[in-house]
């Protein structure tokens, strides 16, 4: 994928850094367009010229970003992926306690589902037309930002927080699931909650059923429970 430039990085300024910003910008409108055409037709029902049409360019801009229709899906889902990547971890720096940096990184991760829900949606209902490399670099993808929430399970679980027999894979994906469950479901959920209020509701849970109890209450003053 193409580098994001650092506007406030010196040795980024010039035509190079002009480009990266430019393509950057480019890909996020046409994401943008194949999202809500997608929402709304379907990936089959979608042409390449309605994709054109819908983000303002020519179809030969689009193939400068892609070889293929399929790979406008592999573009979304990569675009969603990118952003728990980059924004899981800036939540999480500088937090020590592993708990702490957990329920920052799920906040994060709820937030960037509640930014693009449209997307992080159409991510289950049409992974099965990606090809099979595509289907392989979203794993991977996957794979990987999930191991930033199963990082601080399983250190929790080094020190003693969490009770016995936690299964550190099973609780990141669980996270995963349910930060997911916002945009398969926001249609009923938003109705009840901010993204605010349902990622703290979800954590409790989580952490009732795995925090031991003479810990638990230090977590749970970091939920904001008035506010459900």
């Amino acid at each position: 994928m193409a580098k994001q430039a650092d506007l406030n990085d010196p040795q980024d300024d010039g035509p190079a850094a002009i480009k990266a910003v430019r393509t950057s910008w480019r890909r996020r409108q046409i994401v943008a367009a194949a999202t809500r055409l997608l929402e709304t037709r379907g990936f089959h029902e979608m042409s390449v010229n309605d994709l054109a049409t819908e983000a303002g360019i020519s179809v030969g801009t689009i193939y400068q970003y892609m070889s293929a229709k399929e790979d406008i899906l592999l573009l979304v889902f990569l675009d969603i992926l990118e952003e728990y990547r980059r924004r899981l971890p800036e939540a999480m720096e500088g937090i020590e306690d592993p708990i702490e940096r957990l329920i920052a990184g799920f906040r994060a991760y709820c937030r960037i589902v509640d930014d693009r829900h449209s997307a992080a949606a159409l991510a289950y209902r049409e992974s099965k037309t990606l090809s099979e490399d595509g289907l392989e670099q979203v794993m991977a993808l996957e794979v990987e930002t999930t191991e930033l929430l199963a990082a601080c399970i399983r250190e929790a679980d080094g020190q003693g927080v969490l009770i016995d027999g936690v299964d550190v894979t099973l609780l990141a994906y669980d996270l995963v699931v349910l930060a997911h469950m916002w945009a398969l479901k926001h249609w009923y959920l938003a109705e009840r909650f901010d993204v605010e209020v349902y990622a703290d509701a979800q954590l409790r849970v989580i952490l009732r059923a795995a925090v031991r109890g003479r810990v638990l209450p230090r977590y749970e003053k970091l939920l904001g429970a008035s506010r459900v």
